[in-house]
């Protein structure tokens, strides 16, 4: 893999399969999140900083993509930046209209975001 154009090829519809590791165990799990690209690049995040996927993407930064063709190896950078963060918000607002509105009536902790990159083969 490694390739980043072979990401954003791949970046189309509205949910992907996150394989995150575990942080202790390396164990690996898969949920179904929402995604968006910003500046040609995949970025992901949840309205709880405190969900296990999180964590453990955030301390390993080590996670597979699959939108729907396989998973792609990816390494994920915590966005740390307020401004960042807004900017990942926006986005999904905008990619999901109808149903972020909603959503954001159910946000029980810290919003996050990540910028997710092929990992290096």
């Amino acid at each position: 893999m490694g390739d980043a154009g072979e990401l954003l090829a791949q970046a189309k519809g509205s949910t992907i399969k996150l394989t995150h590791y575990g942080r202790k165990s390396g164990k690996p799990y898969t949920v179904t999140i929402w995604f968006v690209v910003i500046d040609g690049q995949v970025w992901i995040g949840s309205l709880d900083t405190n969900r296990g996927w999180v964590r453990n993407v955030r301390a390993t930064g080590k996670a597979a993509l699959d939108f729907g063709s396989g998973p792609i190896p990816v390494r994920c950078a915590w966005v740390d930046r307020a401004e960042d963060t807004t900017r990942f918000q926006d986005a999904v607002r905008a990619k999901y209209w109808i149903l972020a509105p909603i959503l954001s009536l159910f946000v029980r902790g810290e919003r996050c975001a990540f910028k997710a990159s092929p990992a290096a083969a």
